[in-house]
């Protein structure tokens, strides 16, 4: 189940590279611990490089994004197996929002429109 955006090289062929969406939800599933790399890249049939790229393209790229202002709790009244569900909780609708971005942009494509654009024009 490989999400693929085929983009024009320099060279005027294609190569394929995998969409952001994918790349998220590849990431998503290393970092959540429910796989290693190894697992992912068989899962998904890619070389355990290309999973291991993945997740540093994640850390790199969106990570710093969730992470830049922390949330100062005063009361500390959440135990760690609370804290570590809501954290799988987020990750889930991480998820979930890179699958219905992966949605919109099949129906862009089947389609020919660009169903963001328009959303937000309304």
């Amino acid at each position: 189940m490989n999400m693929i955006n085929e983009k024009p090289n320099k060279s005027g062929g294609r190569r394929n590279t995998h969409s952001d969406s994918f790349k998220v939800q590849l990431a998503l599933e290393y970092l959540n611990g429910d796989y290693s790399c190894a697992q992912i890249a068989r899962k998904y049939q890619l070389s355990s490089k290309t999973a291991e790229y993945f997740v540093s393209w994640y850390r790199k790229n969106h990570q710093s994004i969730m992470t830049e202002e922390p949330l100062e709790i005063e009361d500390s009244s959440l135990s760690s197996k609370e804290v570590k569900a809501l954290e799988k909780k987020l990750a889930l609708a991480e998820l979930k929002i890179a699958a219905l971005e992966k949605v919109i942009a099949i129906a862009n494509e089947d389609y020919r429109t660009d169903l963001k654009k328009k959303a937000a024009t309304r």
